[in-house]
């Protein structure tokens, strides 16, 4: 007994093994995906966090020259100097003279410039300010005598015509050959209040630290930050151009349509990659891609180790209980196996010795006649009135006896056979069967048994068996009225077709006793093993047991026992079988 109760209890705590180990799996499974978004979440704001850093610098130099222009537009009149040159050159000194003060006032500015309209201020005017590596603020002279001046169409010139057609305008990026540096030009076109044009104001903002601080954007191994310009033309990354190109074309970088996209993912052999993306204020777009085969590899071990564990322990496991089903388990269940053959085989030798008594029952009034049938034979014989005829009516009498006396046999015989297959059989003529077998029990018991059964109620089963099942039903009403002493000793029984939902249709067999109602405490356990209505009178509770068995199990039907006015009513019900020619 010890042996087995510790072989369940290290069963018991394998099988938690497992189950510690699953939901383990479970849970690295779920706190896979809080890190992905996790690191989604990071990498989302490490790119908002660059372009708002690039936007802030391009924003401070947009509103220096929007500032700048504002002034410009209230202070300048084109009707005033057009045409006067003198006029003219005493406005361009007010704004000279504000352009190098705001220079000198925002050392962030590295560039500040203003172009005239040749048309009104009657040549090559500019104004523009630049600051030398060393932080000086210089004024670079414009030339007059050039004859290409402000050429629509050449490239030097697209910064002022550009801001005229859309009001201002951002460049792409270029390279000053007079500062020897790489720059993007804001402009922006100044109106005066009569809405005549004055000219240009731009700055040139200086992009090496840009660049530098894209290129050095620290991303883990496998991930890239690069940056875009408003086409999404490569401007500068951590990678060359070469690698930004070839992660466009395998969809690792997917250019967003619109500035709501902020990150999108991609796999390619296996590993699924992490893309952001940062529009700056400028509209270019900052974009960090992230691999997370790297990021997640040590989640990914730890998972394949657990769930290795875990499949290992379930072989054991189950090498285990096949073991402890051979040598523990197995017995008992082989033990429980011979209950219950010899459960069955008590039961069915109960009932045979009441079918042995049923027999001589019946066999008593036939054996009588042939005594009878015999004296009446000697007598005449010593008479000496034995005729051929007298004779022939004492052999009949007799064959008449031995026949009912072989039916008798034979019926019982049938009952008793075991069936080898299941078989369609009218219900009809099993409830008769069984009614017959204990025809003589009845009789003797003065118990009238009625009987109403349409015809054809064919169900599939063990003919025989179903007939044991209605004769301890039967034999069961029978010792309820011997019990009670009501006085109507009645046994009554229906059996016809219902239809059920879906047109499905059924036999029902209905069987009322007279006996004594049975307790509601009792009524919803008497089809289970050993429960007993007749403890007192040597019941042993295995006939309505093996009843369920047979009409449930066997015959995929239901057997229900209920209270009725005046006695109890069993009720069985079976699956119809269509009748096929």
């Amino acid at each position: 007994m010890k042996s087995v109760v510790l072989r369940i209890l290290v069963s018991f705590i394998l099988c938690s093994l497992v189950a510690t180990l699953l939901l383990s799996g479970v849970a690295i499974t779920k706190s896979k995906g809080v890190l992905q978004a996790e690191v989604r979440k990071e990498l989302l704001y490490a790119g908002q966090k660059y372009a708002n850093l690039f936007s802030t610098e391009f924003k401070t130099q947009e509103n220096v020259v929007d500032m700048l222009c504002t002034v410009v537009s209230n202070g300048f009149d084109v009707e005033s100097y057009e045409g006067n040159r003198t006029a003219f050159l005493s406005l361009e000194n007010r704004l000279n003279q504000l352009i190098y003060d705001t220079m000198q006032d925002i050392p962030e500015t590295m560039s500040l410039y203003f172009t005239f309209t040749p048309e009104t201020s009657g040549g090559n005017d500019e104004i523009w300010y630049l600051r030398d590596r060393e932080g000086n603020v210089v004024y670079t002279k414009a030339d007059n005598t050039v004859t290409d001046w402000l050429v629509d169409g050449n490239e030097d010139s697209e910064y002022y015509f550009q801001a005229i057609r859309k009001g201002k305008n951002w460049s792409s990026v270029e390279y000053d050959m007079y500062i020897d540096r790489y720059s993007v030009t804001y402009s922006r076109c100044c109106w005066d209040k009569n809405g005549r044009l004055i000219g240009v104001m731009g700055t040139d903002i200086f992009i090496d630290d840009i660049f530098e601080t894209v290129k050095h954007i620290q991303v883990e191994e496998g991930g890239y930050a690069f940056l875009m310009d408003g086409k999404h033309n490569y401007l500068i990354g951590s990678a060359d151009e070469k690698t930004f190109q070839n992660l466009k074309e395998q969809g690792v970088i997917d250019l967003p349509k619109s500035s709501e996209k902020q990150y999108s993912y991609a796999t390619i052999d296996e590993d699924r990659f992490l893309t952001t993306y940062a529009e700056t204020s400028n509209g270019w777009v900052l974009t960090m891609t992230k691999s997370e085969k790297n990021l997640l590899q040590s989640v990914t071990q730890m998972k394949r180790l657990l769930y290795t564990i875990v499949i290992l322990i379930v072989v054991g496991v189950l090498a285990y209980a096949f073991y402890f089903f051979k040598k523990s388990l197995a017995p008992i269940v082989k033990e429980y196996e011979q209950k219950d053959l010899i459960m069955l085989h008590q039961s069915r030798q109960a009932k045979l010795g009441e079918m042995v008594g049923n027999i001589a029952h019946q066999w008593k009034q036939p054996l009588n006649v042939m005594n009878i049938t015999l004296s009446n034979l000697l007598d005449d014989y010593h008479h000496e009135k034995i005729s051929e005829e007298n004779l022939k009516e004492h052999v009949d009498k007799m064959r008449i006896c031995i026949k009912n006396m072989s039916s008798t046999v034979d019926d019982f015989a049938d009952f008793l056979k075991p069936a080898r297959k299941k078989e369609v059989f009218d219900a009809g003529e099993a409830v008769k069967m069984a009614i017959g077998l204990m025809q003589e029990g009845l009789k003797l018991n003065r118990i009238k048994v009625t009987v109403e059964l349409e015809e054809n109620l064919l169900v599939t089963g063990f003919k025989n068996e179903f007939c044991q099942g209605i004769f301890n039903v039967l034999s069961n009403g029978k010792d309820a009225i011997l019990e009670a002493q009501p006085q109507k000793r009645w046994i009554q029984v229906y059996g016809y077709t219902q239809m059920m939902w879906g047109q499905k249709e059924i036999v029902v067999l209905e069987m009322i006793n007279t006996g004594n109602p049975i307790s509601q405490d009792l009524l919803s356990h008497v089809f289970e093993l050993y429960v007993s209505t007749k403890e007192e009178n040597g019941g042993t509770g295995i006939g309505l047991y093996l009843t369920r068995e047979i009409i449930e199990l066997h015959m995929n039907g239901s057997i229900e026992l209920y209270n009725v006015e005046g006695g109890v009513c069993c009720r069985v019900t079976i699956p119809k079988e269509v009748e096929h020619e």
